[in-house]
């Protein structure tokens, strides 16, 4: 399980370091709309969307570990693609990179899943660590020397996390039906839900920072904070057995201050506050929803696939609605957009009454 829970951060780190520099690439890149911006984007995810039911069949049949080996090659082709310097090669890139997250992201769950729930608490371990690690890395790469540079270091990350994926020892699928179970179907409407309103901040907060002339290093510090502190949930919550749809709604409401937070910060200090915040709330939702989940699901590798669909909805979501909103309002709009989590909240309290 450790050797999984190493390539697990080491995705994390390479794909934040990516993710963070393609909204101000594409403006280095000539495009000047936030609604082409966020088409852009959001490519990676309309791929990802149809691939990963493919690709829970395909690990629960093959093994979830040939699958992540298919997932980190097409992470090293983005790169390539992204380093072409075009918006059309960046959307190209993009295709694979939802073709690489499609296939690693939901196997690795399923490699947890299937030890039980506290590995999948040890790997979302890992999976914080690398945020912590990726945009932080990232931002200051990227303001050192631009978008060429951040992708070249992701290549080189996924480069050698290939190597270390294709020494994993891979066990072979045990196949089965692709019935999934209620209660992943709604954690994944929730997930959809709270990456629709990350995804909106997260894809048009670098761009506002670019147009005001501020330094992206500031979502950066936004991003690393928050990863830091998410540790603490992830690292808490299954060992004091408080995994329940009560510490879930706790854990939006306090995503939900900090995303709100972040789009008023202009200063390096609100920032940091707002990731702190933010941070105690997105680890608390990563564990307390997957483990609700997908604990004990029924073939791992498509229920967690499924499960996962809902980040890739939200995030086409996301950033289509809020790059039309931002073209016609500004950046302001984006402060509107945290209060969406008080549908989670509701449909939680729905949930934990009735359970």
């Amino acid at each position: 399980m450790k050797a999984v829970n190493l390539v697990t951060l080491l995705f994390f780190v390479a794909n934040g370091i990516a993710i963070v520099a393609i909204p101000p690439y594409l403006r280095d890149l000539g495009v000047t709309s936030e609604a082409a911006i966020g088409a852009i984007v959001s490519t990676a995810f309309f791929v990802s969307i149809v691939m990963r039911p493919l690709s829970g069949v395909l690990g629960d049949r093959v093994g979830h570990v040939m699958v992540m080996r298919l997932g980190v090659t097409f992470a090293v082709l983005a790169q390539l693609l992204y380093l072409l310097g075009s918006p059309a090669w960046v959307q190209a890139g993009r295709v694979l990179h939802g073709l690489a997250i499609a296939t690693f992201l939901p196997m690795s769950i399923a490699t947890s899943v299937a030890e039980g729930a506290r590995a999948m608490a040890s790997r979302s371990l890992a999976v914080g660590i690398g945020n912590v690690l990726g945009p932080l890395v990232g931002s200051a790469i990227y303001d050192v020397g631009g978008g060429r540079l951040s992708f070249l270091t992701a290549l080189v990350i996924h480069a050698t996390n290939w190597l270390f994926v294709r020494d994993l020892p891979a066990r072979a699928g045990k196949g089965g039906d692709v019935a999934v179970e209620r209660r992943v179907l709604l954690f994944m409407t929730l997930l959809t839900v709270y990456a629709t309103v990350y995804m909106s901040i997260s894809t048009f907060t670098p761009v506002r920072l670019r147009d005001h002339g501020l330094p992206l290093t500031y979502w950066g510090l936004f991003s690393s904070v928050a990863a830091l502190t998410s540790l603490l949930p992830r690292a808490l919550l299954m060992k004091t057995g408080l995994v329940s749809p009560v510490t879930a709604i706790a854990a939006n409401a306090t995503a939900m201050a900090g995303l709100m937070l972040a789009t008023y910060a202009e200063d390096p200090v609100t920032f940091a506050v707002a990731g702190a915040v933010y941070g105690l709330g997105q680890g608390g939702i990563v564990v307390t929803h997957q483990i609700l989940a997908l604990a004990g699901a029924r073939n791992a590798g498509f229920a967690s696939s499924v499960y996962t669909m809902g980040w890739d909805l939200g995030s086409i979501l996301g950033p289509t609605i809020s790059g039309g909103l931002v073209e016609a309002a500004g950046f302001s709009a984006l402060h509107y957009m945290p209060a969406i989590l008080l549908v989670n909240i509701g449909v939680l309290l729905l949930y934990g009454s009735r359970r």
